[in-house]
């Protein structure tokens, strides 16, 4: 056996292996016996303990979620720092009237993984969740954050312009 078979079946086997790692953490985390959340119990559920339990009241308009797994790298720590700051310096009125809501949440932590299926995401993730009634009727991954990331700037314009859509015209109760 040569090398380059050598290391195209190491890689084989590699690919494979994570691939059944995937799908066994996907399926445990959702799988029948997690069973489904509605959307006020998954939003009104307990987060990591870096952030606040999200309680979902009638004035609820958007909920701006930051998904994270345990280890973070200094990347998806900026990402989240910038959006953050761009959701509490642009819409300081309706963070205060509970229009608009702020949860970064850990969805590697069992109480969490819920999170990965209502939202569809399985890694870092800036998600806006609209809300009537105090029922959910829309979510979008905001996904252009991992392309402009090394921008603040434009990441900040672009967090800013999607929550305002979120909220409405003017970006307020």
């Amino acid at each position: 056996m040569n090398l380059k078979t050598l290391v195209r079946s190491a890689l084989l086997l590699f690919i494979l292996a994570c691939i059944s790692v995937f799908t066994i953490r996907k399926f445990t985390a959702s799988g029948p016996s997690a069973g489904k959340q509605s959307v006020e119990a998954t939003a009104n559920s307990p987060s990591s303990s870096t952030s606040d339990s999200v309680p979902i009241l009638p004035q609820t308009k958007v909920v701006a979620y930051y998904f994270h797994g345990h280890r973070r790298c200094p990347a998806c720590r900026r990402v989240e720092v910038v959006a953050q700051d761009a959701v509490h310096v642009g819409f300081p009125d309706s963070l205060q009237k509970n229009v608009l809501l702020w949860s970064s949440v850990d969805i590697e932590d069992p109480a969490n993984r819920h999170y990965a299926t209502d939202y569809q995401v399985y890694w870092n993730a800036l998600v806006l969740v609209k809300f009537r009634d105090g029922k959910q009727v829309e979510f979008k991954a905001l996904e252009q954050v991992w392309q402009i990331q090394h921008d603040d700037n434009a990441l900040r314009d672009y967090v800013v312009e999607e929550v305002r859509a979120y909220l409405g015209a003017d970006g307020h109760a």
